[in-house]
């Protein structure tokens, strides 16, 4: 069903909370336009967006303000070129949650920061048209087997591909400016597409089945910047070196959520020191801590999207749950109406709606509908193949006949 003006202006809102990486030069209110689970199978509208259409509308009067929009937890299946060309500022879209095979549309976006597709049906990045702008993004439970068409994203620093059924990371030579990588949950077998990901700080392979160790330490030595490895669930980590090795030739300060070398020291500011050398204790530390604290903003919200993937899925099953009860229910609702239709007058009898109500609401298979059995209308045949006696056939024939009669 078409959006209408009205649905569109109540879902749309101000935001109090901008990014300052979005770099904006629009003045006055920003805007989101929320229409998360709004059971949207398409994305069309019944008015004119045009400035010429005379009718007013605060959507149309902030359309180009709007620089958030939330299509989450629909039951949209594609992302078409028509359905989005008029939100061209949209710094952040979120379609997760849906059935989205295609999104080339995605395209109209030229100042995209972060794009969100986690949870649908996708099987092909090549549909990801190059967004330069692009800086984040999410194509974590999908269906993805391949991403060696990835397009060149040459901005795009945070890549999530877990949860999907890569064999491969490669493709991801691609995305010069990548600093954090998270593809666990995946059937990758070895990292060396990574050699060149110089900026690359946070890294999650875990649960895969990468088992060489050499290879992991090949790699991880060219990437003078990572901080952060998560590779448990592997079999490289029952090698009895693969701490050991880590530690001796990368620069990993956590491996699979353990802090396996001390922040590095700084010395005590001194009272006696110039302001050059007091400047730069106090930069060190600060430094220190913004590092210590990253660390644990890491780890919070690794957790939080760990407890979100569960209610996620928990989501999704109810939905299936739910289109396989309705299922259900349609057919006996078919076979109910078809068994009342072929009713004869004695059986209309012996039903009444009090009797249907109670069949409807029991939890119990094995409807009166489906079971012949419990129909007059076809009553037990009694068997005279024994009568032997005409006198006795012909007394049962003329009963038989009276009940034909009745």
């Amino acid at each position: 069903m078409p959006l209408s003006q009205e649905f569109i202006d109540h879902h749309t809102h101000p935001l109090s909370f901008t990014r300052p990486q979005w770099q904006l030069d629009l003045q006055g209110s920003l805007y989101e336009l929320d229409l998360k689970m709004c059971q949207l199978k398409t994305l069309t509208y019944d008015f004119n967006w045009s400035k010429d259409s005379g009718v007013p509308s605060s959507a149309t009067d902030v359309q180009r303000r709007i620089i958030k929009l939330d299509l989450s937890l629909n039951e949209l299946t594609a992302l078409e070129h028509e359905s989005l060309a008029h939100f061209k500022n949209v710094r952040e879209l979120n379609a997760s949650l849906n059935r989205v095979t295609k999104f080339a549309g995605v395209e109209v976006f030229k100042y995209l920061y972060t794009l969100n597709l986690s949870h649908n049906s996708i099987k092909r990045v090549e549909n990801i048209i190059a967004i330069p702008s692009l800086v984040e993004l999410n194509l974590s439970m999908n269906e993805l087997r391949d991403i060696s068409l990835m397009p060149s994203l040459i901005n795009l620093e945070i890549l999530n591909v877990s949860n999907n059924k890569l064999e491969s990371l490669d493709g991801i030579q691609g995305l010069p400016k990548l600093k954090e990588l998270y593809a666990q949950r995946n059937e990758i077998k070895h990292i060396l597409p990574l050699t060149g990901c110089f900026h690359l700080q946070v890294l999650n392979v875990s649960s895969n089945s990468i088992h060489m160790l050499h290879t992991v330490v090949g790699v991880i030595s060219q990437l003078k910047q990572l901080e952060v490895l998560n590779m448990h669930g592997n079999i490289v980590e029952r090698d009895p070196m693969y701490q050991t090795d880590i530690l001796k030739n990368s620069n990993v300060m956590t491996l699979d959520n353990i802090p396996i070398r001390p922040l590095p020291r700084h010395p005590v500011p001194s009272y006696d020191s110039s302001d050059v050398k007091h400047k730069k204790n106090i930069d060190s530390l600060k430094q220190a801590a913004q590092q210590a604290f990253e660390e644990r903003m890491r780890e919070s919200k690794h957790n939080m999207e760990e407890n979100v993937r569960f209610l996620q899925k928990r989501i999704l099953d109810l939905q299936d749950e739910y289109t396989a009860y309705d299922g259900k229910l349609r057919n006996d609702l078919d076979a109910c109406l078809r068994y009342l239709d072929s009713l004869s007058i004695p059986d209309l009898s012996d039903m009444d709606k009090a009797k249907l109500r109670n069949e409807i609401a029991s939890p119990l298979d094995g409807k009166f509908w489906h079971d012949g059995r419990r129909s007059r209308r076809q009553p037990q045949k009694t068997d005279y193949s024994d009568i032997r006696k005409t006198e006795e056939l012909l007394r049962f024939a003329t009963h038989e006949l009276g009940k034909d009669a009745d």
